[in-house]
């Protein structure tokens, strides 16, 4: 995944939990082929909640910019999960 040029992957330590409770899950959505946030989509315990005004999705925009400035960089995030992956004991590994 990380080869695709549409997207980005990044590790947010735990030592950065702060960042991590900025917002509670949401997901910004573009439909087009530029990445400009188009939507945020939530969930409730009911439905998923579609938003469209630009105000909030401006103040869900400066969430996902403090969540990826506290994250290691898209590089360092790569190398987190390989490192990660090559310290699980085989025994642990599902069979392919």
């Amino acid at each position: 995944m990380p080869q695709r040029q549409n997207v980005q992957v990044q590790v947010l330590p735990m030592s950065e939990w702060r960042a991590a409770h900025l917002s509670s899950h949401f997901v910004m959505v573009s439909f087009g082929p530029e990445p400009a946030p188009e939507a945020v989509a939530y969930d409730t315990t009911t439905s998923t909640v579609l938003v469209e005004d630009l105000a909030e999705m401006a103040a869900h925009a400066r969430v996902i910019e403090a969540l990826s400035a506290a994250a290691l960089t898209p590089e360092q995030s790569l190398a987190f999960v390989r490192k990660t992956l090559a310290s699980i004991p085989e025994s642990e590994k599902e069979a392919e």
